[in-house]
């Protein structure tokens, strides 16, 4: 399967509580009636929480502040997804849904990327996870001066086994990198809707709690993970923040 990733910027004119109330029971019903024309699989929202364990994430990293929230959307192949922006009950589809995204979404300070799917570990046993459950979203920008290539091999490879080795001792439930693919067609949607420059990818990483942060304690550096992102993340692209998720349809 492949992922559709949208980062929402709030609209300013759209106050936060108005913006999350509409997105999820006014827009997330929308998506769910179009569902079948657009050829959508699965399609989650993830709406930030408001903690100060954001900043302890943001500030050693010096990375730019959260967004209002995250949407994906999955597709079975990225043929289907083609298929569904050329057919005209789709096209019809997704002009309606980014006509309505208009009104509480700041377009032009928001992404859409195209991902694939990386699990690096799962210990939930495939089990939903409960209504506390808190996702660490870290949206990721790629060093200048490395490739695309070369910032997601070294994501994979060395960073994700490292994550893994911090994973029961920091309560981490499930983690996945989502890889940025097919260039071409994110930025022909964001030039076609005036988004601003599509993502290298994502990073999730779920807790059945939100964690209580380090109090104060965190060093200056971020830590060992924060200290080794630094070797392939453009850290003042960046972000990362705490969401909460609210699965609309699941179909696969």
């Amino acid at each position: 399967m492949i992922k559709l990733v949208y980062v929402l910027e709030r609209r300013a004119d759209v106050a936060p509580a108005d913006f999350h109330d509409y997105w999820l029971n006014a827009h997330a019903p929308k998506v769910r009636g179009h569902a079948e024309a657009i050829g959508a699989k699965r399609y989650v929202q993830s709406h930030l929480i408001d903690t100060p364990a954001n900043e302890e994430l943001r500030a050693p990293r010096r990375m730019l502040p959260p967004v209002a929230g995250i949407t994906e959307v999955w597709w079975d192949s990225l043929e289907d997804f083609q298929a569904a922006n050329t057919d005209p009950a789709g096209a019809a589809a997704v002009a309606d849904l980014a006509a309505d995204e208009a009104t509480f979404i700041d377009i032009a300070k928001s992404q859409i990327f195209l991902t694939q799917e990386h699990s690096i570990f799962d210990f939930t046993g495939g089990r939903k996870f409960g209504p506390d459950a808190a996702k660490c979203t870290y949206l990721l920008a790629r060093r200048p001066d490395l490739s695309v290539e070369a910032c997601h091999e070294t994501w994979l490879t060395d960073h994700g086994p490292l994550v893994a080795s911090f994973a029961r001792a920091a309560h981490m439930a499930r983690y996945v990198q989502s890889h940025t693919i097919a260039p071409e067609i994110n930025a022909g949607m964001a030039a076609a809707r005036g988004l601003a420059e599509p993502l290298d990818g994502i990073t999730e990483v779920w807790f059945h709690a939100l964690p209580s942060g380090g109090g104060g304690e965190a060093p200056a550096d971020g830590g060992p993970l924060a200290v080794d992102e630094r070797r392939f993340v453009d850290m003042s692209h960046s972000r990362c923040f705490y969401t909460r998720e609210h699965e609309i349809f699941d179909f696969t």
